[in-house]
């Protein structure tokens, strides 16, 4: 009884500091005052993490364990931290990877100096350690695997969930999008990764998010965007595009959607810059969307119809 109330003491002191330190780090350092949720949960990780560590020094402490057990229970905890230390200056994977990981590692650990603790029946104890073990391994694996599957659209294979968020998709990952870069993956809302900031002048070459080619089935509907990428490359000239719904037509496992496509364009030519004309400001796709193998929808083929007519005007004086 004193060892397990030394345990929840220890427990009890260390998550208060570990929470209080974790929650000063996520909101001077991580996520400001502007994401408190998130601060809440990395308090509540940072107090579960210390908590549970200063339990296991706690029991190396008290029970005087063989060194192997304690390396076993340790080695978790100082992975755990190493790979924080490596994270928190640019956390540029979710945070609930490493309460992930810190799970698996410790389960493994826990498991592993039980294993390490007992000399009768060896041989059962063994069995029942590699059980253990390949049920924990396969169990995170295959849960790594669907993760990665899901995340990736399975490795490009899988298309979206409706025709018109696979246009949605294209449309921002294409970086010409006049209504933003946000669309779904997956059924999660991501931003494209479009040129900004100091990598802004790339957007005049034409660069694009490169889940652009994973949501079209054949290169062909690339045409459609190519002739904007390569305004923007000859003239040195922001354009962007706005689909507007106008038409839709199913056919099974193909569905055709109409939409009007409406140029717009910003900045300013400068002296001894090219110049362009065009006769009207807006054109029609025809865009046809199937349903692939894998599951989901992916554009087949863009089809330009009264296409905007491009006059070159040639330099400023």
């Amino acid at each position: 009884m004193g060892a397990a109330a030394g345990g929840l003491l220890a427990f009890t002191l260390a998550a208060c500091g570990g929470g209080l330190g974790g929650g000063a780090v996520g909101l001077l350092r991580l996520f400001g005052e502007t994401k408190l949720g998130a601060v809440g949960v990395f308090a509540l990780c940072s107090a579960l993490i210390v908590g549970t560590h200063a339990v296991v020094c706690w029991w190396a402490f008290a029970a005087r364990p063989a060194h192997a057990r304690v390396v076993a229970t340790q080695v978790p905890y100082l992975l755990t931290y190493a790979t924080f230390a490596v994270w928190w200056p640019d956390p540029w994977w979710p945070l609930g990877y490493l309460g992930w990981a810190w799970c698996a590692l410790v389960a493994l650990g826990v498991i592993t100096a039980w294993w390490l603790g007992g000399s009768r029946g060896r041989g059962r104890r063994s069995l029942v350690y590699l059980v253990a073990v390949a049920v924990l391994l396969g169990g995170n694996g295959a849960a790594l695997g669907w993760h990665v599957w899901t995340r990736t659209r399975g490795f490009g294979l899988v298309g979206e969930q409706t025709p018109e968020a696979a246009v949605r998709a294209l449309e921002a990952t294409s970086c010409l999008s006049d209504t933003g870069r946000w669309y779904h993956k997956a059924g999660e809302l991501v931003e494209a990764d479009c040129p900004e900031g100091q990598s802004y002048s790339l957007r005049y070459q034409g660069v694009h998010d490169e889940e652009f080619d994973t949501l079209i089935t054949d290169p062909q509907p690339r045409g459609a965007f190519a002739r904007w990428w390569d305004v923007q490359n000859t003239y040195a000239y922001l354009i962007t595009l706005q689909l507007l719904p106008k038409d839709r037509r199913d056919d099974g496992d193909r569905v055709v959607l109409t939409y009007s496509v409406e140029f717009a364009s910003e900045g300013r030519f400068m002296p001894g810059d090219r110049r362009f004309q065009i006769d009207k400001t807006a054109e029609t796709w025809v865009i046809t969307v199937e349903r692939v193998t894998f599951g989901g929808w992916k554009v087949a083929m863009i089809e330009v119809r009264e296409p905007i007519v491009i006059t070159d005007r040639g330099i400023m004086p």
